[in-house]
């Protein structure tokens, strides 16, 4: 750290690229060596998770050995804690879990958030004419970071409320917080979930090789080609410099940019869940149809559902939850919300969105409290067919529009893209290049995915069941060369890597 002239801004670096990232070809070398070397362990737990532990330290230091020194310092010290808190009685406890919380958000805060304070205090000192020396922060940003804290701030929580699964020794909770499947961005475990596992004997087999093979095609083929497509083909260019373009491509580019968020994340998740089950765990499911939600509250309980689960059991409920009176329930979910939105980034523009999703929350609130009022049930009502498709509408392109903001960079070009939309609806004179037909096979696919995708799924898995075990390898290598030939040339990293 060091002083500089004034107007300079702190800097932070993050992490562009990830060499043994998924679906990338040595991180299938690595794969293929680890689920060799566990299988051939048999029934040896320790070994097995202390080989698992290895693989997962030596994945994330792929990236930079300092990101694995870090999250090695990070568990150790919340494993320590955990001890502290399984240990004592009330007050005490409570002493240890605030401590342990508020390290952890501390350490989130330091990677994530100084470099926008330090900003914001230049722009403040200028503003008041004070001059300034801002020092200037250069900060590797790690990735996962706010999933693992995340994940250690839950089980810090749950060891003080009492139904948390405390770990049985250290190396436990280090494959418990590292396991590398679902190291970088989820899904989010709970103790009770992941860490008897961990604490099992290993299973003698797979325990559901098809859906393993299903979820890992499935989660390829969004990723590496409906994603990238529509990345490549649209979404970058027109959020580059959206004042090029005209309403349609406008149009497109924020519908192909929700769908290539949904395959993206979702695909990892498919991933993540698939590497799992073939090293004979089994992690929580992630998405759930989000875009099939007809309303907000829908939505998020569809949505990235281990986070959705974190805000409401760590934020949300503590702040009060649902029980108290209207104007602070209402205050409660923009609070959550606006969090949710920053936890993305420190940016101006994604506590923005943040806001627009709670002020959709307090509004479908409002409406709930109304009905009752009334004396109806919200739970209870039948809404006829039109009615039900105008709220899906309205929540789907609530998100599609929301989502303007989280892709632009930064406020500017989100006002760019908003007002081009606005002026192509009002004139009949501004036009673009136009868009790709096959753009529009994508957008159908990767939407339709959405809705039928778990049909599609229980489908594949039967197939898969009905194939011989000697033919297997053959069908696998013949959709892993289908995905091959199809895909883009280049695959971007996955975007809530950045996160």
């Amino acid at each position: 750290m060091a002083d500089c002239a004034a107007g300079a801004r702190p800097v932070r670096r993050s992490v562009q690229g990830v060499r043994l990232a998924f679906p990338t070809l040595p991180f299938v070398a690595l794969f293929l060596l680890v689920l060799s070397t566990v299988w051939a362990m048999g029934q040896r737990r320790a070994l097995r998770n202390v080989t698992l532990i290895a693989a997962s330290y030596f994945f994330y230091a792929g990236l930079d050995w300092r990101l694995a020194a870090l999250l090695g310092g990070s568990s150790i010290a919340n494993w320590w804690l955990g001890e502290r808190i399984a240990a004592s009685q009330a007050p005490e406890r409570g002493r240890w879990t605030f401590l342990g919380v508020a390290l952890n958000v501390a350490f989130l805060g330091v990677f994530k958030y100084l470099g926008f304070f330090l900003e914001n205090l230049q722009d403040l000192a200028s503003l008041m004419g004070l001059g300034s020396h801002v020092p200037v922060l250069e900060l590797l940003l790690p990735v996962g970071v706010s999933f693992y804290t995340f994940q250690s701030i839950a089980y810090l929580v749950d060891l003080h409320r009492g139904y948390g699964h405390k770990a049985k020794s250290l190396p436990d909770y280090l494959l418990f917080i590292s396991f590398f499947p679902q190291l970088l961005i989820g899904p989010i475990c709970r103790s009770r979930d992941l860490l008897p596992q961990i604490e099992a004997p290993p299973p003698r087999r797979i325990p559901n090789l098809s859906l393993a093979v299903v979820l890992l095609a499935g989660g390829v083929f969004k990723k590496v080609v409906l994603a990238t497509y529509l990345q490549t083909h649209l979404v970058d260019d027109v959020f580059l410099a959206p004042e090029n373009y005209g309403f349609l491509e406008l149009m497109m580019a924020a519908y192909g940019y929700t769908i290539q968020l949904y395959c993206d994340f979702s695909g990892y998740t498919d991933m993540a869940r698939g590497l799992g089950l073939l090293l004979g765990f089994h992690l929580p499911e992630n998405f759930n149809q989000p875009y099939r939600s007809t309303s907000i509250a829908e939505f998020w309980r569809r949505w990235h559902m281990t986070f959705g689960h974190w805000l409401r059991d760590y934020l949300y409920f503590p702040l009060g939850g649902g029980r108290r009176s209207p104007p602070r329930v209402y205050l409660n979910l923009m609070i959550t919300l606006m969090i949710a939105g920053i936890w993305h980034g420190a940016h101006y523009k994604f506590l923005l969105w943040g806001g627009v999703h709670g002020l959709a929350l307090v509004a479908h609130k409002v409406l709930q409290d109304v009905r009752r009022l009334r004396g109806q049930d919200p739970k209870k009502i039948t809404f006829p067919a039109w009615y039900v498709f105008l709220a899906w509408a309205y929540t789907f392109h609530l998100c599609v529009l929301a989502r303007i903001l989280f892709r632009s960079p930064d406020l500017e070009v989100a006002g760019t893209f908003a007002w081009g939309l606005v002026d192509g609806m009002l004139s009949t004179q501004r036009s673009g290049p136009g868009v790709e037909w096959l753009v529009f096979v994508v957008l159908a696919l990767g939407l339709g995915l959405n809705f039928f995708g778990h049909h599609l799924r229980r489908w594949a898995v039967a197939a898969h069941d009905a194939v011989p075990a000697w033919a297997r390898p053959a069908v696998w290598a013949a959709v892993g060369l289908g995905i091959l030939t199809i895909q883009p040339d280049d695959v971007a990293p996955f975007v809530y890597f950045q996160f």
